[in-house]
């Protein structure tokens, strides 16, 4: 009954997400700077200043300012990402490439009405993700020109250099060279729908609090990580499984306050989103498969020098340290080294990798993720009744230090500096036309590991990004 349960909510998840195609994308680390047509033309910002409904999805208590209203919103993303492998120092060769996909539509959408001093409201947007498709296999081609000198040196040396362990030894490195998930292209996309109900009302005239019950889907594959099987607690639940879902829920809860005419105050809190783990992918993700979505918080102002002109500033912090996928730190050189060696000598009889870090464990290999802390300005200008303009700049420190860059070759969210600008045409009281426009600031990441025998790699990555959108709005 459960599974059939789980199979009916995924197909409908399935179905709304085609639809409406919520691609995997990244920005702040694998957070979007914000949310809606409107918010994202000021480079997301949006807790002391709700423009729409969809705004719910930054801060629930906004909805009792905005009045009754109907938001929808697709935003055009194209992410530009390459990485590098060279692997020279430890007998291999250099491998590079561009990922494809590079085009993704976005949605959101939104309502919200007043009834009876309680707005209700419901949001529905794409939280991010991570996607790459590259078309050779960079790192099977930088490393497995080395494989040879690593068997050539586990056979030439006690314990392993009589014959039975030359053979195994060999077999392994012959079955890892022909397995067609190692060699095979490279790539992982993961994409999250999350959908909030929620309810805000206002206390006396200054003041609104708001909360949302988050209820998260999200989908994710990965292939051509057959490298590393030998390095899993569960070899055969690493790559190449398609596609694997998961549902959530958590909870954001918000506060807005109008101090004076001039001056909104707002902060909001979204705990984790506690996700189902993904049971095809068990041998990849630390936990046996969980993936759960990181737990943020955000405090903003906006400030209104003129009748005209509104200035809005959020910071926000981003928990990437609380989920163990993505915090756990990636091998050092000596540690890949070690654990490349273990699965060469044992194979997938290995009851674990040398180090302990097996791939899928509590303590298994991640991202090494750190927490990030985004800053957003931005500007809104009404000109006139029908036009109003908007522009901003966004920046986070990219959540991915440069020595873990080897295994982020396939999730580079490495961006740090965001410029948007956007505009509002409302040709009638009741109805507006939005469009923004975001541009990323290309970031290159680099890293030297070396190993204390002096073998050495070099991973590198880079991305910039591009993105415009447009939405409709009906206020009734």
């Amino acid at each position: 009954m459960m599974q059939n349960s789980r199979f009916k909510l995924s197909a409908l998840a399935i179905a709304t997400a085609m639809a409406c195609s919520p691609a995997a994308f990244a920005t702040n680390g694998y957070f979007t700077p914000g949310y809606g047509i409107k918010a994202n033309g000021m480079a997301g910002v949006g807790v002391a200043f709700p423009q729409d409904s969809i705004a719910a999805a930054t801060n629930p208590a906004g909805m009792a300012w905005i009045g009754n209203r109907v938001d929808v919103g697709l935003e055009l993303f194209n992410p530009q990402r390459d990485a590098s492998l060279d692997a020279t120092g430890m007998g291999g060769v250099p491998a590079q490439a561009k990922s494809g996909a590079t085009l993704f539509a976005v949605p959101d959408a939104g309502f919200a009405m007043n009834m009876s001093g309680l707005t209700v409201g419901f949001t529905m947007y794409a939280n991010g993700g991570m996607n790459t498709r590259y078309n050779q296999n960079i790192y099977f081609n930088a490393l497995a020109p080395a494989v040879p000198g690593f068997v050539t040196q586990l056979v030439s040396n006690p314990p392993y250099n009589n014959a039975g362990d030359q053979a195994t030894i060999g077999g392994n490195a012959a079955a890892l060279g022909g397995n067609p998930a190692a060699s095979s292209t490279l790539g992982v996309n993961l994409a999250q729908l999350i959908l909030a109900p929620s309810v805000s009302t206002k206390i006396g005239d200054s003041n609104s609090v708001g909360a949302s019950l988050l209820i998260g889907y999200q989908r994710f594959r990965a292939y051509g990580l057959g490298l590393f099987e030998g390095l899993s607690s569960s070899p055969n639940n690493v790559t190449n499984k398609g596609d694997d879902d998961a549902w959530g829920s958590g909870i954001r809860l918000g506060w807005t306050g109008k101090l004076n005419d001039s001056l909104t105050l707002g902060a909001s809190a979204s705990s984790k989103i506690y996700m189902q783990k993904f049971n095809q992918y068990k041998g990849l993700f630390a936990d046996q498969g969980a993936f759960d979505i990181p737990a943020n918080y955000a405090v903003g102002l906006s400030l209104k020098p003129s009748s005209n002109v509104t200035v809005g500033f959020d910071v926000q912090r981003i928990l990437y340290g609380g989920v163990a996928a993505i915090a756990n730190s990636g091998p050092t050189a000596d540690q890949f080294f070690q654990d490349l060696a273990a699965a060469l000598t044992f194979g997938s009889s290995a009851p674990s990798p040398a180090t302990g870090h097996a791939l899928g464990t509590s303590a298994g290999y991640g991202f090494g993720w750190q927490n990030q802390t985004v800053y957003k300005l931005g500007v809104a200008y009404q000109y006139s009744d029908q036009w109003t303009f908007r522009g901003g700049v966004n920046y986070g420190k990219s959540p991915i230090p440069a020595d873990q860059n080897f295994f982020n070759i396939i999730a580079p969210g490495v961006v740090e500096t965001h410029a948007t600008l956007g505009f509002t045409f409302s040709p009638t009281k009741s109805n507006e036309f939005s469009v923004m426009v975001l541009h990323a600031f290309r970031k290159d990441q680099s890293n030297r590991y070396t190993a204390t025998n002096g073998a050495f790699y070099d991973a590198n990555i880079g991305m910039s990004q591009n993105e415009i959108g447009a939405g409709y709005s009906w206020k009734f």
